[in-house]
């Protein structure tokens, strides 16, 4: 069917188990087509947001710190479990089903440093905190349903809501825009996974699907630490992630 759209991975037993794993084996040891997706796109985000990270704190007297900091160290969390993700799907991958790779954006495609938001300084009082809380358990009720077209839909209509204001919730907005294309992307593979390897591929993309509707906290946690420089005119977090469209299937 198609949709009309604009479009803390938790440390259980069995990721403690597979990074042990990965350790011994590599990832090389699945190679063949199969590619890091998920550990590239990571590292690229702490690479970008270190580098930009003292302009931004020249640029606010250092109060930026604080956010970069708390952006940064989510990402090194993510970074620790992301191998787990790219070796355990890549058997998908060897079979020509682009998991984790359809996944993300490359942070090439992440809008270029601007020191100042061309539409200048607003009123913090305009700024509305994203409800996440509210957000995140109506999509964890459409995930245990795995109604992934009704899921990516719900993500879309928050995109658009958020857009209207594009100066704030930009992390979250971000990571809205990853669930929608997720979301989508999930029945196409599991249907080639089917027909290629008679496996079913939803294990992986369940969990990386969730652990986004889990990364919504502290999202919106990172975006509510940047609201007052952004209101000052400093774009910081918005031009740091790459748009994420919807994927053409």
């Amino acid at each position: 069917m198609c949709y009309n759209l604009r479009m803390k991975f938790k440390h259980t037993l069995l990721i403690s188990l597979a990074i042990a794993l990965c350790g011994s084996l590599g990832f090389a040891a699945t190679s063949g087509r199969a590619r890091a997706c998920l550990t590239e796109h990571i590292d690229e985000a702490i690479d970008l947001n270190s580098k930009r990270a003292p302009f931004y704190e020249k640029l606010s007297s250092g109060k930026s710190k604080i956010v970069t900091k708390k952006l940064i160290a989510m990402e090194r969390r993510l970074r620790l479990v992301a191998p787990v993700a790219d070796f355990m799907v890549a058997k998908f991958q060897r079979a020509g089903i682009p998991m984790t790779c359809d996944y993300f954006i490359s942070m090439n495609h992440t809008p270029k440093f601007r020191a100042v938001n061309p539409a200048g300084p607003d009123s913090l009082k305009n700024f509305r905190a994203a409800n996440v809380d509210v957000i995140k358990k109506y999509l964890l009720k459409l995930y245990k349903q795995r109604a992934y077209g009704d899921l990516a839909q719900y993500a879309d209509d928050l995109v658009i809501e958020l857009e209207r204001e594009p100066r704030y919730n930009c992390m979250v907005r971000h990571i809205l825009e990853s669930i929608r294309r997720i979301a989508l992307v999930i029945p196409h593979h599991e249907r080639l996974a089917q027909e290629r390897l008679g496996d079913s591929s939803l294990f992986m993309a369940n969990l990386i699907l969730r652990s986004h509707i889990t990364l919504l906290n502290e999202s919106g946690e990172i975006d509510n630490l940047a609201a007052p420089l952004q209101a000052e005119a400093l774009p910081i977090v918005c031009q740091d992630v790459p748009y994420i469209p919807v994927l053409g299937i």
